[in-house]
């Protein structure tokens, strides 16, 4: 044992092991072979078995915890979704105990059984049901993620308790595809969401918002997130710019002003005039989009709202073949290795663009080497002038003799 435990220290050729619970400590020696583990699961059971009546476990239990720590994460842009995986892990590890007695073990037959076993949302219950062989590696990564931040904060970076997390393998995450698709399509999608929400009989029909705000996603590029934090004075229509806030997901990315294309300015006309601005579900909006579009009987069926972004995006690269470009329209921040995923659909045409350009060029300069060069005058050369007498003389006998 190189390092100072807390609790733990050596005395002679034994480990003392002490807890101090209700002012009062407890003691133990353990042989030098003794594992770390099992000193640590003595104190905890020391706390648990001396603590006052209806105290919390040491530490608090597991479930008390991670409300503590949703606490103190309270700010970050995605905490609807780590909520929602501690909640998971909560459900499988148990609310009530510590959570230093939680096991990498544990951990890890937890992640496989995500992998491996189907699941079906209960009745009222969010979600949806998982693919056929279990959940996806990424969603399983994430609720990884969301454990090992959690031990992070709560034991913090000296902690001699080890994180569990950290003795698990990761998921390994399959290549991912381009997410792309045509405005051909898009638009047969667009034209098919209703125009009207539905209502009862004999009452009066609200436009639709759904339809005007997935427009605007697909010729803005903007993320669902970003667009709920537009207000009116963000938009500039007759000078074609929306400013937008800064973003926190990731490095963060300041406010910027984004130019807008002449789609996306008819897109926002109709957003203003609708007042659709504010919060709006984007679950809901996902669920109406893709049934528009398996109503209009397009593939590929496994299409999300997000696509929007990505088809947009993609159109960037395939028309700049600048990624720099697709970052600052996309709000990533510089060298985010995600624009390059946003930009994979256009990389076939990109690639084919670049070749065609390059075998222009080679054509070109093969051409111009060709070309015949114009003719380049001798430089006459200094006769000696012995020798430039003796062909004077020369000369003159040559034309006596003809004369």
């Amino acid at each position: 044992m190189s390092r100072k435990l807390k609790g733990i220290r050596r005395k002679r050729n034994k480990w003392q092991v002490h807890v101090t619970v209700g002012g009062r400590q407890y003691t133990k020696t353990f042989p030098l072979t003794t594992p770390v583990d099992e000193m640590r699961t003595w104190r905890d059971d020391q706390v648990d078995t001396h603590r006052a009546p209806g105290a919390a476990p040491a530490g608090g239990s597991f479930g008390d915890d991670i409300v503590t720590y949703l606490a103190r994460v309270s700010a970050m842009r995605s905490i609807k979704q780590r909520t929602a995986h501690l909640e998971r892990w909560a459900q499988e590890l148990g609310r009530t105990r510590s959570r230093r007695s939680i096991t990498p073990e544990e951990i890890e037959i937890i992640l496989q059984g995500w992998l491996d076993t189907p699941t079906t949302p209960d009745p009222g219950q969010r979600g949806r049901p998982s693919g056929p062989d279990g959940l996806a590696p990424g969603t399983v990564r994430k609720r990884r993620t969301a454990l090992q931040s959690f031990f992070a904060k709560m034991d913090g970076k000296k902690s001699s308790y080890p994180n569990p997390v950290k003795g698990t393998d990761a998921p390994k995450v399959p290549p991912v595809a381009a997410r792309s698709l045509d405005y051909l399509s898009i638009e047969r999608a667009l034209t098919a969401m209703p125009e009207h929400c539905s209502v009862k009989p004999g009452t009066e029909k609200p436009l639709s918002l759904s339809k005007i705000r997935a427009r605007v996603l697909a010729y803005t590029g903007l993320p669902p997130g970003l667009l709920q934090t537009i207000g009116p004075a963000d938009l500039h229509l007759h000078a074609a710019t929306v400013r937008v806030r800064p973003r926190r997901k990731g490095k963060g990315v300041e406010a910027r002003t984004l130019p807008l294309t002449a789609d996306g300015v008819a897109a926002f006309t109709a957003f203003h005039e609708a007042n659709a601005y504010g919060t709006f579900a984007t679950s809901a909006l996902n669920v109406v989009f893709k049934r528009a579009w398996k109503r209009a009987g397009l593939t590929p069926t496994d299409v999300t709202l997000y696509d929007l972004r990505h088809s947009f995006l993609t159109l960037v690269y395939e028309q700049t073949c600048d990624l720099a470009t697709v970052g600052r329209l996309g709000l990533h921040s510089a060298g985010s290795p995600m624009t390059a995923r946003y930009a994979m659909g256009a990389n076939q045409a990109v690639d084919e663009a670049a070749v065609q350009a390059v075998s222009a060029a080679l054509v070109t300069q093969r051409q111009q080497s060709f070309k015949v060069a114009p003719a380049v005058q001798k430089p006459v050369q200094n006769v000696p002038a012995k020798r430039a007498r003796s062909n004077k003389s020369h000369t003159h006998l040559h034309l006596a003799t003809r004369g």
